[in-house]
């Protein structure tokens, strides 16, 4: 049985493990050790300094609308309110009480609005379904989203602020204009690597350890001692050699999470979405200015189906000058040996910094975005990408979150993922 006193290990740094040892901390629990195996404390969750997780990243998309999914929307909106308040806190803190990576500039949520997009003159059933959701469990929130070509909301857009009037139509030339969906004027970015930042020095405010960082925070294996009945997780060895006990492992690996428990396996594959990157030169302050967040909202951009479905979009300029676009519309899954199971091969993340990196992306996707930015903005054009990444998702076959007890471990063993 787990107590305030037990000693908890908690394999991942990232949002799930972040989030994990927090509330675990702020609940009692007094023994929370952390271990990953980038050095977080040194490179700030920043993609471009050896991290590949997920969570680590300049930013993602944060919407209040999800179809007619009105658990996660519910969830959304919570944390809307929680970003909002971590904001203030950090605005109103003096900088020399704010963590390394971090400053009163920053902001981990920027309502820079959520653009959503569709071809043809139809209201596509997943937005349709979203709206809906909205006005029936949210009315309030309902009113903050605006229909494309809908010239009633657009008069109402008008009377909030003249900026969401430009940002309606500021994608107009996708499709040549033939596209339909809405705008979520209370929806936005968040600033995933500040956050993390945030996040990590608040469980260290709460009393959780972390062990960061090749070898010493990489996890090789569990240590599972016993069978049958009496089988269960004692606790972790990492690549140093060092045997780490525990009381219960919690498993937050994002994609990494199958190749750390076999029996995961068959719940959760990493899969591959392209992300490419534009750096601005400084002196394009035409572009510096149309893509900002105050004059820019994050988009997402659907098209066709089954195998000639395109889902992809981008986001506003970051203050480093650096533009970022994504392509889900098709994964990427990279199957290997696993590490303690030979019997067994699970799809298993290949970044810039895995044993065999890699640092290009596949041709499908980047030829089918080069089309749709290409032609949403043609001011891009003479500049290019500059940059690419793989970044990895955890997927289910439900699209679910896991966070559960692995069975036959005797509550010994957690996933959460």
């Amino acid at each position: 049985m787990i107590s305030h006193e037990s000693r908890i290990i908690i394999v991942g740094a990232g949002v799930f493990g972040l989030s994990t040892s927090l509330w675990l901390a702020r609940s009692g629990y007094k023994d929370i050790t952390v271990f990953d195996r980038c050095a977080f404390d040194k490179n700030y969750y920043n993609p471009s300094d050896g991290c590949d997780g997920a969570s680590a990243d300049i930013n993602k998309v944060f919407r209040t609308s999800y179809g007619s999914r009105k658990d996660l929307q519910a969830l959304a909106l919570e944390a809307r309110d929680m970003w909002l308040q971590w904001d203030k806190i950090l605005q109103d803190s003096p900088e020399s009480e704010l963590p390394p990576g971090l400053t009163r500039e920053d902001k981990l949520l920027d309502i820079c609005g959520c653009y959503f997009l569709a071809e043809g003159p139809t209201l596509r059933s997943f937005y349709r379904q979203g709206l809906e959701t909205s006005a029936k469990e949210t009315p309030e929130w309902r009113e903050l989203q605006f229909v494309k070509g809908d010239l009633e909301d657009e008069r109402r857009l008008r009377k909030f602020d003249a900026k969401w009037t430009k940002k309606y139509h500021v994608i107009d030339k996708i499709n040549n204009g033939d596209t339909n969906g809405f705008i979520d004027i209370a929806g936005g970015i968040n600033l995933a690597d500040k956050a993390c930042v945030y996040a990590r020095h608040l469980c260290v405010k709460a009393g959780v350890k972390f062990v960061l960082g090749d070898p010493h925070g990489k996890i090789e294996h569990l240590v599972v001692s016993g069978s049958g009945l009496s089988r269960r997780t004692t606790g972790v060895k990492t690549s140093g050699g060092r045997t780490h006990a525990g009381d219960l492992v919690i498993v937050a690996g994002g994609p990494w999470t199958a190749s750390i428990v076999p029996e995961a396996h068959l719940t959760v594959e990493a899969t591959a979405g392209t992300v490419m990157f534009m750096d601005i030169p400084k002196h394009r302050t035409d572009i510096w200015k149309k893509f900002h967040p105050d004059n820019f909202p994050v988009w997402s951009y659907r098209k066709g189906d089954g195998d000639q479905y395109y889902q992809g979009g981008g986001f506003p300029i970051t203050k480093e000058g650096r533009l970022k676009f994504g392509f889900l519309g098709r994964k990427y899954t990279s199957f290997r040996d696993h590490p303690t199971n030979p019997d067994l091969r699970v799809s298993t993340p290949r970044t810039k910094y895995t044993s065999d990196p890699i640092s290009t992306v596949p041709l499908y996707g980047l030829q089918r975005m080069k089309r749709v930015i290409g032609q949403a903005f043609p001011e891009l054009a003479d500049i290019g990408f500059t940059d690419s990444r793989l970044c990895w998702y955890t997927d289910t076959v439900d699209d679910e979150m896991v966070i559960d007890y692995v069975p036959g471990y005797n509550d010994s063993l957690f996933v959460c993922t």
